[in-house]
């Protein structure tokens, strides 16, 4: 795992150091590791509250949810039920299928909201684990 991560474009760069460290050094003193994938399922579970997909049978929607990693949150969209997840999120010019970033778009909206939630949940673990 990295312990530099980097998102946004142009002037809008958000740059988080030392996630990787001090999630090995949660787990190096303790820390279970059930609490951490229930922290990355909830910030997860922001960007899937703020997501707001295009709708054309309503089926994508019931599609997003949130992963339950120890080391990182993870979206997702479609599968079986909902194959074109990929095409409506980033679009098809061959097909003029403009993209719609609904993913992405929720996730930045959000940043302020998941950093804080990322801050008070890591605080959490630290005092349920008698760490600070």
């Amino acid at each position: 795992m990295s312990d530099r991560i980097e998102f946004g474009s142009g002037d809008n760069k958000v740059r988080i150091e030392g996630l990787g460290k001090t999630v090995r050094a949660l787990q190096k003193a303790g820390a279970d590791a059930e609490d951490m994938r229930d922290l990355m399922h909830a910030l997860g579970s922001i960007v899937v509250d703020a997501a707001s997909p295009p709708v054309v049978s309503g089926k994508l929607a019931g599609t997003i949810r949130a992963g339950r990693g120890k080391t990182k949150a993870v979206v997702r969209a479609g599968g079986a039920k909902a194959k074109y997840a990929g095409v409506a999120h980033y679009g098809w010019p061959a097909k003029n299928k403009p993209a719609n970033p609904f993913l992405t778009s929720a996730l930045q909206a959000n940043q302020g909201r998941i950093f804080s939630a990322l801050d008070a949940g890591l605080a959490d673990i630290l005092k349920k684990n008698d760490l600070t």
